[in-house]
Parts: C-alpha cells; structure tokens; sequence
C-alpha cells in the first residue's frame, strides 16, 4: 500500500517548476505530468482564495488530497488516442468517486463540489498556458476538448457518489 498522498506547499511547487523545464516540444500529458506539483499547488491556493470554498476548515491534505489522483486519471485519459464522441469514453476513475464520499462527509455541497471542479479546469489550463512555448500545438484543441470531457466526467462521477454517501457531518 502506497504511502499518504502529500499535497504541495507554494514553496515546493515554485521549486519544481523552476526545476521542470525542458527544452523542446511536449504533450499536454507530458507538460501535466511534469507540473502536477505546482497545478495542484495552484489549485489549492485558488480554493483557499474563494468564499464559496474556503469556510470549512480542512486540512490542505484534506483539501486537495485527491487532486494526485484525479490527475493521474486525467493523464491516463489523454494517452488515449480518440476525441470523445461519447459518454462511455470517459474513464471509470476510483478517485473521482472517493472523493465524492469525503466531500460529502466533510460537509461540502453540491455546488462546492461544482466550483472546485471548475476551479480545476480553469488551474489546468493555466498551468497549459504558462507552458505554451513548450505545447505541442497539433495536440492542443483535441487533448483541451478530452480535458474538459474528463474533468466533467470525474464530477459526474463525483456527485453521484457524493449523493448516495451518508449524512454530511455540521459545516463549521
């Protein structure tokens, strides 16, 4: 059994993007693969920054622990060489429901759940933009239309554990 997920503080993830810049041309897999310290940084920094998020007081573990997790998932959907032309495309992602049943247990909303997807994909395609020097441009429009698709498909997965978990515990 693998170790507690550590989540990224800012200062680690200024070291790893300072560190994880390589010459040349990547995918966007790659260029996730390799930024996924700082994205979930960043993300985590955004969530604390929004007021529909941030009044439970939650660990940054216990905010952003499965961010590793679903972006794993998220590479894995990208290594997969087909635009989705259907909901079945989508990849079964454990995490996606895990999260779901913690949300739900942490006192989350459905609407908290939303926003934090939200906030994942517009981190996503920051981190993309910041790396556009090294995008691979043919891959672009095909792999940022698979993101959203499975960046969907993980909160559908999501809320549908969310709403079948038990009680939600008193929001603080």
């Amino acid at each position: 059994m693998a170790g507690p997920i550590r989540v990224p503080t800012v200062q680690t993830a200024k070291l790893a993007k300072d560190k994880s810049r390589p010459a040349g041309i990547e995918s966007v897999a790659a260029i996730l693969t390799r930024c996924k310290t700082p994205l979930i940084a960043d993300w985590l920094t955004r969530t604390k920054k929004t007021r529909e998020l941030n009044h439970l007081r939650l660990s940054d573990e216990e905010r952003a622990g499965h961010l590793p997790k679903l972006i794993d998932d998220l590479v894995v959907r990208l290594g997969i060489p087909k635009l989705p032309d259907k909901d079945s495309d989508a990849i079964a992602s454990f995490a996606a429901v895990a999260h779901g049943k913690l949300r739900r247990k942490q006192g989350y909303s459905s609407a908290m759940l939303i926003h934090e997807s939200r906030i994942l994909q517009v981190t996503i395609f920051g981190t993309l933009h910041d790396n556009l020097s090294m995008l691979d441009f043919s891959l672009l429009l095909p792999d940022v239309m698979i993101i959203a698709d499975e960046v969907d498909a993980q909160l559908t997965q999501t809320m549908d554990a969310f709403t079948k978990a038990g009680p939600k515990l008193a929001v603080a």
